[in-house]
């Protein structure tokens, strides 16, 4: 008689851990879930802010940005070309 009381008992206390561990499990996973969205849309918005600097970039490298900071700066056009008189030889035999 103190068998089957004893089988019982053991598998009503397997019962109810496997219970708790999956409580646990659908806890973290569902955690997991709310974790992963904010990092997706941490993820879509340094993208945005990539993009927009980018943008700014390419802006602040253009060459009629350059120039004009060039012209603020006080450089000019170069109104003569610059010639060499000697011609130095690219190579010289031996």
């Amino acid at each position: 008689m103190k068998k089957p009381a004893l089988l019982i008992l053991f598998l009503l206390t397997v019962i109810l851990l496997l219970s708790v561990v999956r409580i646990y499990i659908s806890n973290q996973i569902a955690t997991s879930g709310v974790v992963l969205g904010d990092l997706e849309q941490k993820t879509e918005q340094l993208k945005i802010d990539n993009s927009e600097l980018a943008q700014k970039v390419y802006a602040y490298s253009s060459l009629t940005n350059v120039a004009a900071k060039a012209y603020d700066l006080g450089y000019t056009d170069q109104t003569s070309d610059y010639v060499l008189s000697n011609q130095v030889p690219v190579a010289i035999r031996q």
